[in-house]
């Protein structure tokens, strides 16, 4: 296996443990708007990389694709609403939309120094 792709498969774990954290705070009632973003845009990131790696992992493009999207979306309402951006255009910019919302999440995984 090469090392793009143990990158990969370690970053898949470390974002479900994200996930499984926020899901244990949320139901404590103690999420923060940082966690959920945290954990938003490592998703976010994460789809990226799995959408960019479908052919060599064998995934289905497509829902490799839907998911990239969803997970983009969710990502840059959470910062429209809050204005929580860490990247140069803040998620309110008339330059994003719906259909380069992966350029948005690549410009906000760069600033948080993530693998986009």
């Amino acid at each position: 296996m090469s090392e793009d792709l143990w990158s990969l498969c370690r970053s898949t774990s470390e974002v479900q443990r994200m996930c499984d954290q926020l899901r244990l705070s949320d139901a404590a009632g103690t999420t923060t708007r940082e966690q959920e973003r945290e954990c938003r845009l490592h998703r976010a990131a994460l789809a990226q990389r799995h959408l960019a790696a479908a052919a060599i992992t064998r995934s289905d493009p497509q829902e490799a694709r839907e998911d990239a999207e969803l997970t983009a979306t969710m990502l840059w309402k959470h910062d429209t609403l809050h204005g929580s951006h860490r990247g140069p255009l803040p998620a309110t910019h008339p330059h994003w939309k719906l259909t380069n919302l992966g350029d948005y999440v690549r410009q906000e995984a760069v600033a948080a120094g993530l693998h986009p």
